[in-house]
Parts: C-alpha cells; sequence; structure tokens
C-alpha cells in the first residue's frame, strides 16, 4: 500500500450507550486533525438524518466525513447469532461491509460486544497460521515499556473465544508480541502465561502444555508463568490465556480503581484525619483514575483477522472513540494484520 493512500476508518455510529452523539462528535474533531503523510476519511455508519443533525451542530470537515445509512441498530442485550441473521442492515453489520467491499480499512464499534465479535469472524478472514482469533485488552500497570513510554500491558484472549489450546496460547502469545512491537514501540515484549501456579508443570492441560511451547520458541522473549494476583504488577509485557479467564481478569481489573475510588469517597465523608491524608493523596488518585480509565486506551484490538478491529467499552464517550480511531489509524498504517501473519509465519 503506498505511503500517500488514503485511509478510511468505519464508524459504528450507532454502538454503545453514548450514540450517536458523542461518536459523531469524536469523529468531527477527528476530521480537523491532520494525521500524517496519508489522509484519512471517516465513515459514518447509522440513522442518516441523526447523524446530519449531530454534524450540523459541529465544526468538522466535510469532505473528509462520509455517511452511511443503516436503518436499523444491535441492541446490547442481543444474542449475536440472531442479531446479525434478523438484520443484516443494521450498522455494524454495514461498517464491516464497507471493508469487504474496499470502501474502508478499519471498523471501530462501541457496540454489542458479542455481535461485533461474531459479524468480523463472518465477515472476514482468519491470518494464515491463526486457529482462532484473539481480543485483547490493555491494562494499566506501575512501570512503563517500550520506545512510546507505554504503561499499558497487553492481556489476550478476553473473550473472543472461552477455550484455548496449547497451539491457540502459543497464537496469542506471537500475535500478543506483534502488536506490542507496533503499538508500544517494545522491540523484545515480555511474554507471560497465565496459570495458577508459577511451576510449569501445575495447571490445565493446555496451560503445560503451551508453557513447553513457549519455553522452547526461538523469538518469544518468554518470562513463564504467572499468577492472577501478578497480573497489575507489571511483571510482563504480554499476558496469555484462554478466553474465559481473560475476560474475568480484566473485568476483575477494571474494578479496581472504581473500588478504591468509592472506599475514598466513603473515607472522606468520615473522619477529618483521614479527609486530609486523602487530600495529600489527590494527586495520587488522580494519576491512578487516568491509567485505569479506559477512555485513555480506547478500544480492544481483535487479533488474527486479517482486517483492523477494534471493540470500544459500550460506556464509551468523545474521549474514548477519539483514542480508538487514533488506534485504528496506526494499526492500519502499520499493516497489524501483515506483521502478525509473518509472526505466525516464523518458526513454531
Amino acid at each position: 500500500m503506498g505511503s500517500e493512500e488514503p485511509i478510511t476508518i468505519a464508524i459504528d455510529a450507532m454502538g454503545g450507550y453514548h450514540a450517536p452523539d458523542e461518536i459523531v462528535e469524536a469523529v468531527a474533531k477527528a476530521s480537523l486533525r491532520r494525521d500524517g503523510d496519508r489522509p484519512v476519511y471517516f465513515a459514518l455508519v447509522g440513522d442518516e438524518i441523526s447523524l446530519s443533525e449531530a454534524l450540523f451542530e459541529l465544526d468538522h470537515n466535510s469532505e473528509r466525513i462520509q455517511l452511511y445509512h443503516a436503518p436499523t441498530v444491535v441492541g446490547m442485550s442481543e444474542r449475536p447469532q440472531r442479531a446479525i441473521e434478523d438484520r443484516p442492515d443494521a450498522s455494524i453489520l454495514q461498517a464491516f461491509d464497507l471493508v469487504v467491499a474496499g470502501q474502508a480499512d478499519a471498523v471501530i464499534s462501541a457496540g454489542n460486544p458479542g455481535v461485533t465479535v461474531l459479524g468480523a469472524l463472518r465477515r472476514f478472514n482468519l491470518i494464515e497460521g491463526a486457529n482462532r482469533a484473539a481480543l485483547a485488552s490493555v491494562y494499566p500497570t506501575p512501570r512503563v515499556r517500550g520506545a512510546a513510554d507505554d504503561p499499558f500491558s497487553l492481556i489476550l484472549d478476553v473473550g473472543a473465544s472461552l477455550r484455548a489450546s496449547a497451539d491457540d496460547l502459543l497464537d496469542f502469545a506471537l500475535m500478543g508480541s506483534a502488536y506490542a512491537r507496533i503499538v508500544s514501540r517494545n522491540d523484545q515484549p515480555k511474554v507471560a502465561l497465565l496459570s495458577n501456579s508459577r511451576e510449569s508443570t501445575l495447571g490445565p492441560p493446555e496451560v503445560v502444555g503451551a508453557y513447553e511451547l513457549l519455553s522452547h520458541h526461538e523469538t518469544l522473549n518468554f518470562y513463564g508463568n504467572i499468577e492472577g494476583h501478578e497480573i497489575p504488577r507489571g511483571l510482563a509485557d504480554v499476558v496469555v490465556c484462554e478466553g474465559f479467564a481473560g475476560d474475568v481478569a480484566i473485568k476483575i481489573l477494571e474494578g479496581i480503581s472504581e473500588a478504591a475510588f468509592d472506599l475514598a469517597r466513603s473515607a472522606y465523608h468520615s473522619k477529618v484525619a483521614w479527609r486530609m491524608g486523602l487530600k495529600l493523596l489527590s494527586g495520587g488518585l488522580k494519576q491512578l483514575k487516568q491509567l485505569t480509565d479506559f477512555e485513555e486506551y480506547g478500544g480492544a484490538p481483535l487479533l488474527g483477522i486479517d482486517e483492523v478491529v477494534i471493540l470500544c467499552h459500550p460506556r464509551s464517550g468523545r474521549k474514548a472513540i477519539g483514542n480508538a480511531l487514533r488506534l485504528a489509524i496506526k494499526n492500519v498504517r502499520a499493516d497489524l494484520p501483515r506483521a502478525i501473519a509473518e509472526e505466525l509465519a516464523g518458526p513454531r
């Protein structure tokens, strides 16, 4: 792909709890920003009247935004397979169709995660060498990594599928390493395997088997096993696990900062001494909130497929969507699917 060839990001403008206003606002702001040598365009997919009305109130570059009408929306609680079969004209599915038709290079959605993952798997192809896709999420740690001083570690899979074999876990490690090198500019990302023990011979058969594969791999920088309580310490840059365990782990991590702030608010109203102490800690608490706020990192990439797909938190506002747009643009520029395919084609 030529360095000056334009990039188009398709956005499911009706997905999430703050659609379409917050999503349109993020796209409008992005349309005013210069994004390197390759021009970037945005395809807003949703109810055309609602999108037009929202754009009318905002400063934006109309030359860089195209509206595509989608008459229906998938609800957050709907079953993925039924929703995809019943409403092929839904906004998220039409966004995928723009990529299939060559009219867009990536898709972003804050809508129903199950529909987004299943729709992507049905519309796009797995990269050669990958047996399944993995949803990768980031979480904050006390240390930074790579040339970008990235404070986030990557964990995958966090829900694209429930189970994974030892070979799948190896694929996840390779995909996660490629992603860390591109996004964090971390030349030697440290990979860990999530288990219930540091011992290599303990744990489910697929985890024990994966340890053998990872520890003997020629190119992976394998740290070893880590346990659940070690995840927030940032011992590894990439944490590999099956989808069920990853989904549980990332939701626990998301709740840590919310619980901390709830406790702080309760303490603030309880005693004067605690109130004074919390004022002294306010800077650190603000920093914790900034690190753990999902809006700071934008979205989670679906790795292992041959197109760029970013899933945003359903509560995403304009800040999160704006960061997701930056992430999608960066992944398209780096040709992330190709980089992952090259990683999987290497020695096993």
